[in-house]
């Protein structure tokens, strides 16, 4: 009993650290950003923000069917700006895709899945602080290329205490049933 405490507090602190401080990456250049879905927060914009400066020439957006109200319309618009140019006149192509399922672990999967048919090489995913760690989890049980994950600029506004419990659960899950 007392070596399953110990390794349940050892696991509680390492998912406790990396949700509040993730590890976040910022490449030159990727084949493609994609944008897990979440809150209707910044990370549509920082991803268009990132394609601006050069960092790809596309963004894959998950688009879940479940999503709707306000959510669904930002979702609906940005996905409709396709392509847009940058202001160095570059073209950059985005690309709305239905997860496999309505999770993570369904986002991985099917952006995987479209990358590797593109043949991407490299992919820079954008979401919130908290979710940064359990997407790289994901990503690196599915995708075989060079992978980037970060954050936005202006997170949503939740909770610390919120997301470190929401996470944990969701690094247990990835750790016991991987994606991939």
């Amino acid at each position: 009993m007392t070596l399953f405490v110990l390794v349940a507090a050892m696991a509680g602190l390492s998912a406790g650290s990396a949700v509040l401080h993730p590890r976040v990456d910022s490449p030159d250049r990727v084949d493609a950003i994609v944008v897990v879905a979440g809150a209707n927060d910044d990370r549509y914009v920082y991803a268009r923000h990132l394609a601006e400066k050069g960092v790809a020439d596309r963004i894959l957006v998950s688009r879940p069917p479940g999503a709707d109200g306000s959510f669904a319309t930002a979702l609906d618009s940005y996905c409709a700006s396709n392509p847009f140019v940058a202001r160095d006149g570059r073209s950059v192509e985005i690309e709305c895709f239905a997860p496999d399922i309505g999770t993570t672990e369904g986002e991985t999967t099917a952006a995987t899945r479209i990358a590797r048919e593109r043949g991407w090489d490299s992919l820079l995913v954008v979401t919130y602080w908290g979710h940064v760690s359990r997407v790289r989890i994901y990503f690196d049980q599915c995708f075989e290329g060079a992978l980037f994950v970060t954050d936005t600029a202006n997170p949503p506004s939740r909770s610390r205490k919120y997301a470190l419990l929401h996470e944990t659960g969701g690094y247990v899950k990835a750790l016991i049933k991987p994606a991939c």
